[in-house]
């Protein structure tokens, strides 16, 4: 689990103090943390697809580190507004793009605090609960959209992705033996 976290980690911070032509660090540091907890979120979505019991567990850490990645890009946030609470709120109330990544962050708790056992004993429907992971795959693109001014490259890249991995679960096209 640790290397799955921290090498994207030590990459990021790695760019942070090498790369002399990224501007605004913390600007940079929040969107890539957001990308990468995406990223975690497109794979945790995928690996089912191949349709491996070893694959299982990869596929909670993968889901776990897309919780952590989006906590810290959250924190960040909060950090980059100097710990503003009145103005965190009112972004909150006013940005649309701010309103769905609390969405997509609040719909995720549920979903992490259920990747373990304790968790699992205690809410029998904890396998629904996980198909909210689609909402909040959804409201992460919406999130994107109402940032973004001109360069739409990730959001079609990452729509795309998403619509396959739909159509591959829906139609079970990756299921050999039916």
């Amino acid at each position: 689990m640790l290397i799955i976290f921290l090498l994207p980690l030590a990459i990021l911070t790695s760019y942070i103090f090498l790369d002399d032509e990224i501007i605004n660090k913390t600007s940079y540091v929040i969107t890539s943390t957001g990308y990468i907890a995406l990223v975690y979120l497109v794979i945790t979505l995928s690996l089912p697809l191949f349709n491996s019991n070893s694959l299982k567990i990869k596929t909670k850490l993968f889901g776990i580190s897309a919780f952590y990645f989006s906590m810290i890009h959250f924190i960040l946030y909060v950090i980059d507004n100097s710990y503003d609470l009145a103005f965190i709120i009112e972004d909150a109330l006013l940005r649309k793009y701010i309103i769905v990544g609390y969405l997509a962050l609040i719909l995720l708790v549920p979903m992490y605090l259920t990747s373990f056992k304790y968790f699992k004993d205690k809410i029998k429907e904890w396998k629904k609960l996980h198909k909210i992971i689609y909402m909040v795959y959804f409201f992460i693109l919406t999130h994107i959209y109402f940032i973004i001014k001109a360069d739409y490259y990730y959001l079609i890249l990452f729509s795309s992705i998403f619509l396959v991995i739909i159509i591959f679960k829906r139609y079970n096209f990756y299921k050999l033996n039916e």
